[in-house]
């Protein structure tokens, strides 16, 4: 019996040499394991963003900022400093796009969490950056939209412009026919209808 403890023991032992335990691992920059209600680091979607500014308004550690972009219209987007964020998730709720929300915490890097390693703060911003052709086509589809509604609004300027002269032309006949029938109407000197004219009733 003593000989089989030891047996054991040593097999045991040979057992934890040979295999890699999980608390070698280096939890500041790999994670342990991941749960399923791990959320991280944001995604953000620049291209279904509205820049409704909610994501910004209810955060309650005014860790995100809103990028301007050089647009007219939906032309701010969020950025989040991770250092400062809780992970509360009530910027992805308060979004409202749909289907997909614009603003999600999808999980990326578990070193925002654990480590605080990094000597430069730009590694705990999640920035977005937008590709100048998405820039370029989105400035092109407005500056189209801009002349489609000036075109839009000259053409019912002149259609208001010829309503408007119509109108005049219609009530300048009208006067003129009026004129014309009141001239018709001749009277005598006295003033009294002259009758074998016709022109009196």
């Amino acid at each position: 019996m003593l000989i089989l403890d030891i047996m054991k023991k040593v097999l045991r032992v040979s057992k934890a040499l040979t295999v890699k335990s999980p608390a070698r691992v280096d939890v500041r920059y790999e994670a342990m394991h991941h749960p399923a209600r791990y959320r991280g680091e944001h995604r953000v979607d620049y291209e279904t963003c509205i820049g409704c500014d909610s994501c910004n308004k209810i955060c309650p550690t005014h860790a995100i900022t809103m990028k301007k972009l050089p647009f007219k219209k939906q032309n701010i987007v969020p950025e989040v400093n991770l250092s400062v964020c809780i992970f509360c998730g009530l910027c992805e709720d308060v979004c409202p796009t749909k289907p997909e929300k614009s603003i999600v915490l999808s999980g990326g890097r578990y070193d925002m969490l654990s480590g605080g390693w990094h000597e430069d703060q730009d590694d705990f911003w999640v920035h977005v950056d937008v590709p100048q052709s998405y820039i370029d086509s989105r400035l092109e589809a407005e500056e189209a939209a801009r002349v489609k509604k000036e075109m839009a609004a000259k053409k019912r300027a002149a259609e208001a412009k010829a309503k408007a002269e119509a109108e005049a032309k219609s009530e300048a006949k009208g006067e003129q026919e009026a004129v014309e029938e009141t001239s018709s109407k001749k009277t005598t000197s006295d003033g009294t209808p002259d009758f074998s004219t016709g022109g009196g009733s």
